[in-house]
């Protein structure tokens, strides 16, 4: 007994007509009776009883007939479900964006890509650079927008298409105490309530080996969260200092106050950022259509100016 059995079996207990039912499912009709008499045969059962007015089903039918409809109902859902899954698989592009990234950029870019391939998914993935290269070498997302400080120079495994440079600078609103100074030292930071985008306690930890390999005392207030828009906030609001990538700093903060970057020789990192995929991926014209509507977005808002 199989599904195509149980979906002839239903037709007819449905239809009560052999004639009928074979109309319904596409059968001749001497299929139709061919593949009732096997069920029964195989089952060892009577289901219909055949008369003039047309075949009723009998107490094993009435009973099969309540197993037969869930059966075949979760066939039926089970083959949509995977062909989904089949469909989405084939046109869904998935892209980690690092979280410094303003959620705006994404949003546009998403935009432009829908206007072309409507009916293509998007799965997006906000993370820390460092965490994008491990899901992307382990084919987890397509594309990966981040920071190359972090992906090792020994990986041929991975395409980098370079975007822009940038270089990691201390960040400040108006409303800070020390906004204006002409050049904060790392003593005057060192008083300073920070916050870092990052829930890692490594973060305190590199902080700590800056200062103290200049022989200052560390900052002993640092706020840390996973949270991009409450960081800004914060710096926005005057309470805390930064140490951001000025470039995606100003495509994430789109408030009206202002902000001085200061550069602090401790603290230089030059920093490249790139699409990156993985060499053997097949890239599909969706695929190219999204980063190059992605790439557009992230340079008209930033710019190509490499600030070094």
């Amino acid at each position: 007994m199989d599904v195509r059995q149980l979906k002839h079996f239903l037709a007819l207990a449905e239809a009560k007509q052999f004639y009928k039912a074979a109309d319904r499912i596409g059968l001749t009709q001497s299929a139709l009776t061919q593949s009732i008499s096997k069920l029964e045969k195989e089952l060892g059962l009577r289901l219909f009883v055949r008369s003039k007015a047309g075949s009723v089903l009998t107490d094993h039918g009435h009973r099969l007939y309540g197993h037969a409809k869930v059966i075949t109902g979760q066939f039926e859902a089970a083959k949509i479900e995977l062909k989904a899954r089949a469909r989405n698989s084939g046109s869904e592009i998935r892209v980690g964006i690092v979280r410094s990234l303003g959620n705006e950029l994404v949003i546009e870019a998403i935009s432009r890509f829908k206007s072309a391939y409507a009916d293509f998914n998007v799965k997006i993935v906000k993370e820390w650079s460092a965490d994008l290269v491990t899901l992307l070498a382990e084919g987890k997302i397509d594309y990966a927008f981040l920071s190359d400080h972090f992906l090792p120079a020994d990986t041929p495994e991975i395409l980098r298409e370079p975007l822009f440079k940038d270089r990691v600078q201390i960040v400040l609103s108006d409303k800070h105490e020390l906004y204006g100074h002409p050049g904060p030292t790392l003593e005057d930071l060192s008083k300073q309530q920070w916050v870092a985008v990052s829930v890692s306690p490594d973060w305190p930890e590199y902080l700590a080996r800056v200062f103290t390999s200049a022989d200052v005392s560390p900052p002993h207030h640092i706020i840390r969260t996973n949270s991009m828009s409450l960081a800004m906030s914060l710096i926005n609001g005057g309470q805390v200092i930064g140490l951001v990538s000025p470039k995606l700093f100003q495509s994430s903060n789109r408030t009206s106050g202002s902000v001085a970057y200061y550069t602090i020789p401790e603290f230089q990192q030059k920093r490249q950022f790139s699409i990156c995929r993985r060499v053997r991926m097949v890239v599909r014209p969706y695929h190219e259509r999204f980063i190059s509507d992605l790439k557009t977005t992230i340079l008209e808002r930033i710019g190509t100016t490499d600030q070094i």
